[in-house]
């Protein structure tokens, strides 16, 4: 009597100060799925925290009590605008069900700023890291067992920013019963991952474990997607959209496990919370609405049906290393983040939203409408062309001539090969990783450094000398004489293109390390742009070069810099955009689109090659006629 009114004293006490009491196995077998539970409790490697806020990982999985009873939580109706329903909401108030509520963090999910991140930092503080274990069968499959542990976060800093983050994984056990589970092992592993999961069988090499049961999860930076191992994992479908990053793993914690009783009716005197049908996190439109709890998900109730429909065999990977050109994989990442911060910051202001694509028509309406298109014959080559000519004599050139660019092309393609050579070297290094993965913690540091360096300096290299080898092309067609590719490279490597194209790497180089100097790097790069057509034309040496191409690009910079810009983008953005609707529209693999970036990449490059020295003889033309004209 005496030891029950000290528990009923105790229990009151903690729902005062507003924490609710841990819970207990209810029953033997309860006893005996706890057990289970400890014995698989999952190793965790978040990822590496920076010091700026909107990267790395500032989240970890953690007590649900740190939201329960904090005077910062409000739960709000489904109302508009949400009415308040409750301030610091205990887990007995969400247990009264609440449909279409939600609960309400400090802070602005569209706008989070450093507002989530140093709120985690002071609930991490006082609560330790938690995981929720959950035994239960499906009655579908009565033969079989699954254990889950829920990982709650207060906040998802992903494409799809939102408050509070549930993520799981799931063991299934050929047993009927938590006894039967703890004779045996596990026969599947799922961990969750955006709209899925993805299966391990148990044993498989990719399954990291600690001590023999113990399953290593390394959730995603910002998004919390459980993966197998330390990677880049590109997001499509099921996957999420967008780029998943586990490159950086902390020391592995273990956290702590609350077991959660197998029967309804116990869980929910234990765990009231899990009766809780709204979601935990602020409503918002599109996929920046706040989750439901584990008990609104199909694992809950039928866990094995679960795995069988949605459960997949592997996560895509992004190639380790560059293939020729910009690689559509990496845009791909860059290109869903930057449009899902565009779509986050307009989101509640549709206004600026249909302000800024207004303005994107109005532009390219306006650059397409101020060049003329027509009468863009390829020869003579000296002659005015607008950049909407030079742009379509490229073209017909490249028409005319097949034979003679699809060697430039090619001669551009040994590039890939050396760049795909150089990082299939790298990852095979001892201790690297076998597959041609995203950058591992063995692929970084210094040899990755010296990787991406190597592979720059061929880009530009092959570039420069792609630049040379078609305005030599060029200068050779106009003047009536034979040319073939390989009398145009071999003319090109006796030029002095060394020398100039260094001094204009090293000096942009210079200019682009402080952000004060990069609009001095902007003009410099534009005013020296036609350094290597002079040096071919007019056979000086490199430094006459850099000074001819700034007399040439003197008092004309705007109407220079605007076609360079949309040429040469255009001649870069066709293989990543070929790239990314590949990506999206098809189940190719990352390395086969590549590939075909690559490709596109290489036929493209000598096309805007010969609109670029097409731009240089309309400027060389009009400088000439500007002296003519002068008086004296």
């Amino acid at each position: 009597m005496r030891r029950r009114l000290v528990l009923l004293l105790l229990s009151s006490a903690l729902l005062v100060v507003g924490v609710e009491p841990a819970a207990t196995a209810t029953s033997p077998e309860d006893t005996t799925a706890q057990q289970l539970a400890e014995r698989y409790a999952p190793v965790i490697k978040l990822q590496d925290s920076a010091a700026n806020c909107s990267e790395g990982e500032h989240f970890r999985p953690i007590d649900v009590q740190a939201v329960l009873g904090n005077q910062q939580v409000a739960l709000r109706g489904p109302w508009q605008p949400p009415d308040l329903i409750k301030t610091q909401p205990l887990g007995k108030d969400l247990g009264l069900r609440y449909p279409g509520h939600f609960l309400d963090f400090p802070g602005d999910p569209l706008r989070p700023g450093c507002d989530y991140a140093n709120w985690s930092a002071q609930l991490n503080s006082q609560y330790a890291a938690t995981v929720y274990a959950h035994v239960a069968g499906d009655p579908k499959y009565p033969g079989q067992l699954s254990l889950e542990y829920w990982f709650f976060y207060i906040f998802n800093d992903y494409n799809n920013t939102h408050e509070g983050d549930w993520e799981s994984i799931q063991l299934i056990f050929d047993a009927p019963t938590p006894a039967g589970a703890l004779a045996t092992t596990p026969t599947a592993v799922g961990y969750s991952q955006h709209g899925g999961a993805e299966r391990a069988k148990w044993g498989d090499a990719k399954l990291e474990l600690v001590d023999g049961t113990h399953p290593v999860v390394y959730p995603a930076a910002g998004s919390h997607a459980n993966k197998y191992g330390q990677r880049l994992y590109l997001g499509r479908g099921s996957e999420g959209l967008g780029c998943d990053d586990t490159t950086r793993p902390e020391p592995a914690i273990s956290p702590k496990v609350a077991y959660v009783p197998m029967n309804r009716a116990d869980y929910l005197a234990q765990y009231p919370w899990l009766g809780f049908e709204g979601r935990w996190g602020e409503r918002q439109r599109s996929f920046f609405d706040g989750p439901t709890g584990p008990n609104m998900k199909p694992s809950w109730t039928a866990p094995i049906q679960d795995a069988e429909s949605t459960w997949r065999d592997d996560s895509t990977v992004v190639p380790a290393g560059a293939l020729l050109g910009p690689s559509s994989t990496s845009v791909f990442c860059a290109a869903v983040r930057t449009g899902s911060n565009l779509l986050r910051e307009t989101l509640d202001r549709t206004w600026l939203l249909g302000l800024l694509l207004a303005l994107l028509v109005a532009v390219v309406w306006f650059a397409a409408s101020r060049t003329r298109w027509t009468d863009a014959d390829p020869l003579p080559a000296r002659r005015p062309r607008a950049w909407g000519q030079a742009v379509v004599s490229a073209i017909q050139l490249v028409r005319r001539q097949p034979g003679l660019f699809a060697g430039f092309a090619a001669a551009f393609g040994v590039l890939s090969v050396v760049t795909v050579t150089l990082a299939r070297l790298q990852v095979a290094r001892r201790d690297a990783p076998t597959d041609l993965g995203a950058p591992t913690e063995n692929a970084t540091g210094f040899w990755a450094t010296l990787l991406a360096l190597a592979v720059t300096l061929l880009t530009i290299a092959t570039y420069v000398v792609l630049l040379a080898a078609v305005m030599r092309t060029l200068d050779q067609l106009d003047r009536g004489l034979p040319v073939t590719t390989t009398a145009a490279l071999r003319d090109v490597a006796r030029r002095p293109l060394a020398r100039a194209s260094t001094q204009y790497v090293v000096i942009l180089f210079v200019l682009t390390i402080f952000v004060a100097t990069i609009p001095l790097a902007v003009y410099y790069a534009v005013s020296r742009a036609f350094v290597v057509q002079v040096l071919v034309a007019e056979q000086c040496s490199g430094g006459a070069a850099l000074r001819g191409s700034r007399r040439l690009v003197a008092r004309r910079w705007w109407r220079t810099a605007v076609p360079l810009a949309l040429v040469v983008g255009a001649g870069l953005a066709v293989g990543p955009i070929a790239g990314i609707v590949l990506l999206l529209a098809t189940d190719w693999s990352p390395i086969l689109i590549d590939v075909v970036s690559s490709i596109l990449f290489a036929l493209a490059m000598p096309i805007a090659a010969a609109a670029v020295a097409y731009l240089y003889f309309d400027r060389a033309l009009s400088t000439r006629s500007v002296r003519t004209a002068a008086p004296g």
